[in-house]
């Protein structure tokens, strides 16, 4: 039964014995063994033991491990008490099992730091362990050196983001910046103005900074400065997304500004409202062919229809809408000559989706390189995504740097070999 149960439990200490075992009315789980062995040094004065070491007596501890079944696991440990006469000290024997003047076992302190890798608050983690929460954060924080970013490397493609992170971080957003080639990310900031994110890239070598060539990001108007002051053979790359959601914004201004000078109890009002997906679809892909009914028309119609319905009502919609679409394709095409085309005809065009426009020609060089390069942000807006559902579980953050390294630990970034210490 001992080799049995130190064989689950995890304790490969040949000194200690397992004696027995029960379920006490509380429902916990309860072994009961013995630790004892003869010492070949005293750990105090390091003198060899030739007679010096005398056993003491015995002294009484308990052992947490993470539950069975459901049930608390306690190991009642009756250790040998040593007594050195060379030094006059006292000492209690030691186990693989534990770490020195600690009750929670190495087995809980390595599934704490397997389950941490999961998606769940550190509550529901120290509630598997039977351990506190408060552990479970301090095992976590031993693995922050764990993801030191490398300032001697810096890949050929970087994406540049921006996300919500902590209250406790310097600004509202945190700066973030990912791996294209790997789509591992690198390192995640508690700031994201301008010179502090240049004062925290010049900790990089030269060699490395040097080596980054393309940087995708967003139409944030710092990046382009960053790396021209940074990264002195790159070029900025605006996400095609960005720009499609740029004209898809201003359409959809120009959408609700026009629907409210309908009145409120017309048919045309509450279409504009209703089939606002519609109106947002690439125009290639409206379905001509089937036939349905549609709420606030009498007849059975085709996508195609209704669209060409809503337009109808208002030659700015119909012309802003144009546009929008001209845009879209000249992306999906990769056609820049039609692009400029596009930019500069905004003629019948809304007020809305002209200032979008102008957005756009302010960073005209860049867009330029978005058509002649196929990079997209994507996996850093997904890994957005992901940050968002470790917030969410874990009910939020108070510490940034809590954050930064469960955010690491739970997209696996690097190998984590962890020490596992008091």
């Amino acid at each position: 039964m001992s080799n049995h149960t130190k064989f689950w439990l995890e304790i490969e200490d040949s000194n200690l014995t397992i004696i027995d075992y029960y379920t006490s009315s509380d429902h916990v789980a309860r072994f009961n063994g013995i630790l004892d062995y003869q010492p070949k040094a005293c750990p105090n004065c390091g003198i060899k033991n030739e007679g010096q070491i005398i056993k003491y007596g015995w002294r009484q501890t308990t052992i947490r491990y993470p539950k069975v079944s459901g049930k608390d696991v306690i190991l009642s440990l009756k250790r040998r008490y040593f007594n050195c006469h060379e030094c006059q000290s006292y000492f209690l024997a030691q186990t693989s099992a534990v770490p020195k003047n600690c009750t929670i076992s190495n087995l809980s302190r390595k599934l704490c730091l397997t389950k941490l890798a999961e998606p769940v608050s550190l509550t529901h983690i120290a509630d598997e362990l039977s351990t506190s929460d408060s552990f479970v954060g301090r095992i976590l924080m031993t693995s922050e050196r764990d993801f030191k970013p490398n300032y001697t490397f810096l890949p050929k493609v970087l994406l540049l983001d921006e996300v919500k992170s902590t209250k406790s971080a310097t600004d509202a957003m945190s700066f973030e910046f990912m791996d294209a080639s790997n789509h591992e990310l690198i390192d995640l900031l508690s700031f994201r103005r301008l010179y502090q994110i240049q004062r925290y890239f010049y900790r990089y070598s030269a060699a490395a900074r040097k080596n980054v060539k393309i940087i995708v990001t967003d139409m944030n108007y710092a990046y382009p400065k960053l790396a021209k002051e940074v990264f002195p053979n790159a070029i900025v790359i605006i996400d095609s997304f960005h720009i499609i959601n740029s004209v898809n914004r201003g359409f959809t201004k120009t959408r609700i500004r026009l629907m409210k000078e309908l009145p409120t109890s017309s048919k045309d009002y509450r279409a504009l409202k209703r089939y606002w997906k519609l109106l947002l679809k690439p125009s290639e892909n409206l379905d001509y062919k089937n036939f349905k009914k549609w709420t606030y028309f009498p007849y059975l119609m085709t996508e195609i229809d209704v669209l060409d319905h809503l337009l109808a009502l208002n030659p700015e919609l119909k012309r802003t809408y144009e546009l929008m679409n001209q845009i879209r394709s000249t992306l999906h095409l990769r056609d820049w000559a039609a692009y400029n085309l596009a930019v500069m005809n905004t003629e019948g065009c809304s007020e809305e989706i002209t200032k979008s426009i102008e957005t756009l020609r302010l960073h005209h060089s860049e867009i330029k390189s978005t058509f002649a390069l196929h990079y997209s942000n994507g996996p850093l807006e997904g890994t957005n995504n992901k940050i968002k559902v470790v917030k969410r579980v874990s009910f939020g953050f108070r510490n940034f740097h809590r954050f930064r390294t469960r955010l690491f630990y739970t997209l696996k970034i690097h190998t984590k070999k962890v020490l596992i210490t008091k």
